[in-house]
């Protein structure tokens, strides 16, 4: 995650933590429990949000990484039709 995204997840963590330990308490206000609901609904989704923009940038990087580590892996690889200097040729026997 981008040290941005990083913090924000963090904080949207901590504040569902508050909200399910607020709502524990069986003195809670039902008005109360049902506006800590609310914002807990918001703050999971915006959570989902940010694992996704997360997943999505980690996909990028690893596509991104697989194409530099074929096309390394492409120019590593000898061509096929030009002859091999380590090979030496056959020797013709008659």
């Amino acid at each position: 995650m981008s040290e941005a995204n990083t913090e924000s997840f963090e904080e949207v963590k901590r504040r569902l933590d508050e909200i399910v330990d607020a709502v524990a308490d069986d003195d809670l206000p039902l008005d109360d429990a049902l506006k800590l609901y609310e914002e807990a609904v918001q703050l999971g989704l915006r959570a989902s949000s940010l694992l996704e923009e997360n997943l999505q940038e980690n996909n990028a990087l690893y596509d991104e990484e697989r194409s530099e580590d074929v096309q390394d892996a492409g120019e590593e690889t000898p061509n096929a039709s030009e002859p091999d200097a380590s090979v030496e040729p056959a020797l013709e026997s008659n």
